[in-house]
Order: C-alpha cells, then sequence, then structure tokens
C-alpha cells in the first residue's frame, strides 16, 4: 500500500518543522546568536498535533488514475504508441476502452464481478468501432420561456368556512391519537381539512428553460476486431478498474474472411516459422493467465497461425466442504468454457448496434406561493429556483456466430487461488490452428468410412496492482 499526503498536510508538517526545530537566528552588532524558539500556545500545539495525525494517515490511491498512468505508458512507449502511429496514418483503428469492477474483493463474486467488468470494457470498445464506421446523429435544442406575474389566488371553494377553527384549535392541542378527529367531526369540520393546514397555492411567475437533445446511432459488421492488450489497476480498498484495448485493419479483417472462404486451410508464414511452441508462448503460471482475457492470434514454431481464446470465472464457494467446492469449481469451469468459445464467434461474424439518447436541461423559475394559516389568514410568497436535468439512455447491442469450426481444441485448464483476497478462479484456454482444423476434418471423415466399414462389417457378422497482460501480437499483424 503506498502513502500519499496531500498538500495541506504537506504544508502542515513544513510548519511544523519550521516551528519546532529551525532555529530563530538574530544578528546583532555582527555576532550571529541562536535563540530556542518561543514555546508554542496550547491553541498552536493542538493545531499541530491535528496536522501531524492528519497527515500520517494513509490517503487510499484512485486505481482509476492509477490505470490511465498505465494505460499512458503503453500509448508512449509500448506496442500502443505503435497502433497510435499507424492510426493516424489511416492504416488501422486503435482504442482503449475501461469499466469499473461494481464491488469490492470482499465480495464472494467478486471474481465474476471482475469477468464483466472486462466484458463490459470491450463492449464499450466495440461501440467505438461502431461509431467510427458510421454514426448517425439527431440533435434539437430549444428554449421556452412563460412569464405570468399574477400571484396564485385561493378560490371561495378552496377557502371554505374556517371561522370554526379559531375556536377549536385549543381545544385540539390536548387531544390525541382518535380522539381529535371525532372531536373535529362533532364541530363540524373534515378531519383531513384540517390536518392539510396550512393550505397552500403555487404557481409558476416566470420559467425560463433551454434543452439540448442529441440522438446517436450506428450499427456495423464487428467482424475482426480483436482486443490487443488488457490492463488492470487496484488499490487498497480491494476496488479495481480494467481496461480492453483493440485494433481492427482492413489487413486482418481480409484475413479472417480468406479464413472462412478458405474453410481453415491457410499455409504457414515462413517470416513467423522457428519460435516457440504455443504451449512455451503461453505458459502454464495461473497468476499470469488470471490476467489474459478475450481471443488473440500468434503463431506457433512451424509459422502458422494460432488462434488462442480465455475464458475464466470465479468460484464464489469460499468454505471448507469439498464437494460444494468442487461443484462451485465444476460451474465455474462450464461458464469459462462459454466465454472462450464466444470469443471465436464474436471474431469470425458479429455485427452489433450502438443506440444513445441524451439530453441535457437548464431550468430557471420564480414561483408565487400563497399560503392559508389556521386562523384564515393568507400570507404570500416568491421563491427563485435552479435546476438542472441530465438524462442519458444507452444500449449496446452485440452478436457474434460462427457455424461447424473444426479444429477448437481445449489447450489447458488452471485454477488459481488469488494471495491477498482468498478468491478462487478457475480458467480454460482454447485453440485453434489450420493444422488442428485438418486433423479435425480428417478424423470426421475418418470416423465416416469407419462407419460404412463397420455397417458393412456388422450385415455379416450382426454385430471432457496495475498489471498488464502478456504482449503476444503484433503489430505489423495489422
Amino acid at each position: 500500500m503506498q502513502i500519499l499526503f496531500s498538500r495541506s498536510a504537506q504544508r502542515c508538517i513544513a510548519a511544523l518543522v519550521a516551528l519546532l526545530i529551525l532555529p530563530t537566528l538574530s544578528f546583532a552588532q555582527g555576532v550571529t546568536t541562536l535563540e530556542a524558539p518561543a514555546p508554542a500556545t496550547l491553541q498552536e500545539a493542538i493545531a499541530i498535533e491535528e496536522a501531524v495525525a492528519e497527515a500520517a494517515v494513509p490517503q487510499v490511491l484512485d486505481p482509476k488514475v492509477e490505470l490511465n498512468d498505465l494505460i499512458s505508458m503503453y500509448n508512449d512507449s509500448g506496442k500502443g504508441a505503435l497502433f497510435l502511429r499507424r492510426q493516424d496514418k489511416g492504416q488501422l483503428f486503435y482504442t482503449v476502452s475501461t469499466a469499473r469492477v461494481k464491488v469490492a474483493a470482499d465480495h464472494p463474486d467478486w471474481a465474476n464481478f471482475r469477468t464483466m467488468a472486462f466484458e463490459e470494457a470491450y463492449l464499450k470498445a466495440q461501440a467505438e468501432y461502431m461509431k467510427y464506421l458510421g454514426v448517425t446523429v439527431r440533435a434539437q435544442a430549444l428554449q421556452s420561456i412563460k412569464q405570468d406575474p399574477t400571484m396564485p389566488e385561493f378560490t371561495r371553494e378552496e377557502l371554505g368556512s374556517t371561522n370554526k377553527f379559531e375556536e377549536i384549535l385549543d381545544k385540539a392541542v390536548a387531544v390525541m391519537g382518535g380522539k381529535l378527529d371525532t372531536m373535529l367531526n362533532e364541530n363540524g369540520v373534515d378531519p383531513e381539512k384540517f390536518k392539510a393546514l396550512p393550505m397552500e397555492k403555487r404557481k409558476d411567475l416566470l420559467r425560463s428553460a433551454i434543452e439540448k437533445r442529441a440522438i446517436t446511432t450506428a450499427s456495423a459488421e464487428l467482424s475482426g476486431m480483436i482486443p490487443v492488450q488488457t490492463f488492470e489497476a487496484n488499490n487498497s480498498e480491494g476496488r479495481h478498474e480494467v481496461a480492453v484495448a483493440v485494433v481492427a485493419s482492413p489487413k486482418f479483417k481480409s484475413w479472417v474472411n480468406s479464413l472462412i472462404a478458405n474453410k481453415g486451410e491457410l499455409r504457414p508464414n515462413p517470416r513467423k516459422a522457428g519460435g516457440e511452441s504455443v504451449r512455451n508462448i503461453i505458459g502454464s503460471n495461473p497468476a499470469a493467465l488470471f490476467q489474459q482475457f478475450g481471443i488473440r492470434r500468434i503463431y506457433n514454431e512451424a509459422g502458422y497461425p494460432v488462434l488462442i481464446s480465455y475464458g475464466q470465472a470465479g468460484n464464489a464457494y469460499t468454505g471448507s466442504d469439498y464437494d460444494e467446492r468442487a461443484e462451485g469449481r465444476d460451474m465455474a469451469l462450464r461458464h469459462a468454457d462459454a466465454q472462450a468459445y464466444a470469443n471465436f464467434a464474436f471474431l469470425f461474424k458479429s455485427h452489433g448496434m450502438f443506440s444513445q439518447e441524451a439530453g441535457r436541461k437548464e431550468i430557471e423559475k420564480t414561483i408565487g406561493i400563497i399560503e392559508q394559516q389556521a386562523d384564515g389568514s393568507t400570507f404570500s410568497n416568491k421563491e427563485r429556483s435552479k435546476q438542472f436535468i441530465s438524462t442519458l439512455n444507452q444500449t449496446i447491442n452485440a452478436k457474434g456466430r460462427i457455424n461447424n469450426l473444426p479444429g477448437v481444441r481445449k489447450l489447458t485448464t488452471w485454477i488459481y487461488k488469488h494471495p491477498e483476497y482468498n478468491q478462487e478462479i478457475v480458467g480454460v484456454i482454447y485453440t485453434w490452428s489450420p493444422q488442428s482444423n485438418k486433423l479435425a476434418k480428417d478424423l470426421k471423415k475418418a470416423v465416416i468410412t469407419t462407419k460404412k466399414t463397420t455397417t458393412r462389417k456388422a450385415k455379416k457378422h450382426t454385430s471432457s496492482n496495475a498489471v498488464m497482460g502478456q504482449e503476444m501480437m503484433d503489430v505489423d499483424d495489422f
């Protein structure tokens, strides 16, 4: 945990040092003499004590500020700088979107809220991409002024007869509960009217309003857009902020389209050959895999492209019952599986819609008020009020689909026990490559052939703090 001091606290400490430590210098007849500081008054001593106490209180970091600093570093000196440079040249689309984990780390479902925060950040990035590809905006501005300086008045029916009220008010003070209603009825007074006193009537004497409304919509194909990096920051209170960086380019989208058109039959890239194996690139450290979300494209040692899809979910059970913990772990793995498969659908064939209606309104009013007191007298007054109203209605909808994709296989699963939060998170990694695609097709053909052979034989014989994810994709891929 980092401890920061506010500026006011720093000033108080400086004053304390000056008061208690630095001696007073007195110059007389060319001779320098040191004098001890005058003793502090009780009031000064209390002020100093409060300043020291305030300065000693740790200031909790804002994880959003930390996250923004991390993203700035990535965009200034990391691969983000290269993506931004390519974007400035009109070669690709690049953006980073953030989201807040809605609960603190002591919540039993914190890990799942964290996963959803990454999903939210990715969805926001998709919305930015939709708007970039084509946005429709309708805007309206309106000003209205209404003036009527006549003060409000009570009608005869509203005033009614009040001559009996003065007579019974003194009696009412001493009467409690239901006896008051009984006494009012006996005197011919409606209890509800009595409770409503003093009556009040309001009217707008002057009303001035200015309003602006904007409706923004976008709809676009999202295929080929891919996350390239994830970020996360937290503070000592267990509050987390996350971010996702995404890239889309004609080059990468063309590669995705060719993959679909060629049914997964792609040639290796000789320039990418000779590297490490997929397992070595991904690694097996759960603490590192815990930071990975979404889908990436890398190359194996033979130069073939490989898609890596990450999924994870939290096990909300923290008790000691083994069976219950195992059941929770199994369900979490199933959710992680679904998340990893969904990544393929969003990459290959997806479409999104964005809709937002935003309004801002300023209202200034002068209100005339007239009140009738219990004794029948009236009192008038004017009030001025200013009001600002902001409204927002936003919807982001993204859908993905992929039909009959052979060769998707589970590379590994992992279990991670968070060292600080005592939360169990499980994850799964699925991969796809042209090699696994070919093997799946060959196996499918072999199964069909075997079935035919078996059928013929049968006729004869009758018989499963601020961190960033691992860098996996190259900028020149786009």
